[in-house]
Order: structure tokens, then sequence, then C-alpha cells
């Protein structure tokens, strides 16, 4: 939650193929403000993730499937 008291969510989506990713804004708009940014595959996840692991009060969560995503991309 925000200072005021109102949800306040970040997000990482991958694996979404050629959905267009304004497509979750339009939604994320019926329900309230969204800011939706093409990922940029240069700077990494690091970066977008860091930005928020080092604010106060982070709750990071990662969604279930994750571990089947990566396991899928490592190399023995």
């Amino acid at each position: 939650y925000q200072d005021r008291g109102t949800l306040h969510y970040h997000s990482l989506v991958g694996g979404v193929g050629d959905i267009r990713r304004l497509l979750f804004k339009d939604f994320w708009e019926l329900h309230g403000f969204a800011r939706v940014e093409k990922y940029e595959a240069d700077r990494g996840a690091n970066y977008y993730v860091g930005k928020y692991l080092t604010k106060e009060q982070a709750d990071i969560r990662f969604s279930h499937n994750l571990k089947q995503e990566l396991s899928g991309r490592v190399e023995a």
C-alpha cells in the first residue's frame, strides 16, 4: 500500500509473446492508474528489480511459476 492507503504494485512480466504491452495498461486503467514501460534487455531484470529491493518496506513476491520458468533456461 502507498502512504495514502491505496494499493500499489510493480511487476515484471515475461513470456507474453506478441501481446501488446499497452494491453496491460488498458486493462489496469479500468481500475485505476497504470504506467507500463517496455522492458529494456540491455538493462536486464536486475535493474528493474533492484530499484525496489532498496526501498523501505519492500514486499517482494515471486510468481509460483518462476522456478519452472528458470529451470527451463538454466544450462547444465
